[in-house]
């Protein structure tokens, strides 16, 4: 299979070949300065929650599962080794009790009860703040038996938003490209991997998917008129719409923050320049006008720049220009490759794929500074994508022989969500419609 940074570019010259992509691993300190700098880590004790009579141990269990690798994947969350919890011993005076879980070194206590209910799964969870034996968080869920995971994802989201303001990721999702079906399709998977499932089935060639912010909408590139056209998908709905069809290559789409524009690389007139659609449909703009190709635009959360890749210098590196397509600046140094820009929720950073000798890796850039970091890992790494709260990153790698898409983890380490065929193209999504 072609790589799929020569299949990006012969598809501008008329091509329409397929691509590949991937990420990487790094140490906890790595991975808390690539994701959310200055980001200090609570540590919370964990111990399972009480599951009170009548409660199924198969609707318990998954759900405490669940619970504890949401927690283990929170980026200001440490979770006390729970071998450590059996030095804990149970005592009625509370300000002796929280003594014994601060000795085995733990600031935060969660604790809880789970008990069915008719149809339903009920949950308490409590924090406690073990220094000042005050409640941080105290709540009540309620879900269908066979919701218990969209009530552990909650409580999870519920817990980092204590710790910084905001919601975690855990009830975000995942759209992808995927050939399990036979061609190349579009898919989407929780945050975790779960519950994949195929969005279209048109037998045709489907490429770089991108979410409104709402979470209702999905833009894409397809083939299924023979040449490269955006189209919108409403998942919810499976309604199709096509947006723009001028001839040329028509691609890497995005969406502005407040939903109202998309930005796309097309050669409509010949060169591939960065234009803008109103979301829907219309007639187009084009901002760029230089004399190589100009691809891959991304929206600053701020909605007033676009990044976008850019031969222009000679080798793809990432530019910065204003909405409108003026001010064009230079954000990439120290390298002879950056594409696929993606901007953290601060818009302070990038996440890109760059070039280490012959391999594509992750890097990310602080936009102030110009400082790189490369996060190496085996294989081909590209496609990376921000989680909604900038704690992760998700990615496409070749590691394992074949295109698959992994996320980094609080520690920063890898975790595989696919294996089945060949999948790419991620696009991560913070919206629950």
């Amino acid at each position: 299979m072609t790589s799929k940074l020569t299949a990006r570019f012969l598809v501008f010259l008329g091509l329409s070949a397929l691509i590949t992509f991937s990420a990487a691993a790094q140490g906890d300190d790595l991975y808390l300065e690539i994701t959310r700098p200055g980001l200090r880590r609570v540590a919370v004790a964990t111990p399972p929650l009480l599951i009170l009579p009548g409660t199924p141990i198969d609707v318990a269990q998954p759900f405490q599962e669940t619970l504890n690798a949401d927690l283990r994947a929170a980026a200001p969350i440490a979770v006390v080794e729970p071998r450590l919890y059996s030095l804990v011993e149970d005592d009625p005076r509370p300000e002796v009790l929280h003594q014994r879980w601060r000795a085995i070194g733990a600031q935060f206590l969660l604790t809880g009860t789970i008990v069915r209910a008719g149809g339903q799964v009920v949950v308490e969870a409590r924090l406690v703040d073990l220094v000042s034996g005050e409640l941080a968080f105290a709540k009540r869920y309620r879900a269908g038996i066979s919701a218990t995971s969209v009530a552990a994802h909650t409580i999870a989201n519920d817990l980092v938003q204590v710790f910084t303001g905001r919601p975690g990721p855990f009830l975000s999702r995942i759209a992808f490209v995927s050939n399990r079906s036979g061609h190349p399709e579009l898919w989407m998977m929780n945050w975790d991997g779960a519950e994949p499932r195929q969005l279209t089935k048109h037998g045709s060639i489907a490429l770089a998917p991108t979410w409104s912010p709402d979470g209702r909408h999905l833009v894409f590139t397809s083939f299924l008129r023979g040449t490269p056209a955006l189209y919108l998908l409403t998942p919810a709905e499976g309604y199709l719409k096509l947006l723009w069809d001028k001839g040329g290559v028509n691609s890497s789409a995005a969406f502005s923050p407040d939903g109202k524009s998309i930005a796309f690389a097309s050669s409509v007139d010949g060169n591939v320049d960065i234009w803008v659609i109103p979301t829907q449909g219309g007639a187009g703009r084009r901002l760029t006008t230089a004399k190589a190709i100009d691809t891959q635009p991304t929206w600053a959360p701020n909605g007033r720049q676009i990044a976008f890749t850019s031969a222009r210098s000679g080798s793809p590196q990432i530019y910065q220009m204003d909405a409108d397509g003026t001010n064009v600046r230079r954000l990439t140094f120290g390298g002879s490759f950056h594409d696929e820009a993606t901007f953290s929720e601060e818009g302070m950073r990038i996440v890109c794929t760059t070039k280490v000798g012959a391999v594509f890796q992750i890097a990310t850039v602080d936009i102030i500074t110009g400082k790189r970091t490369v996060i190496p890992g085996p294989g081909s790494n590209e496609s990376p994508t921000f989680s909604p709260d900038g704690s992760m990153i998700a990615f496409e790698s070749s590691r394992t022989g074949t295109p698959q898409i992994f996320i980094t983890d609080a520690a920063g380490v890898p975790h595989q969500l696919t294996n089945e065929s060949s999948n790419h193209s991620p696009a991560w999504t913070g919206a629950s419609q």
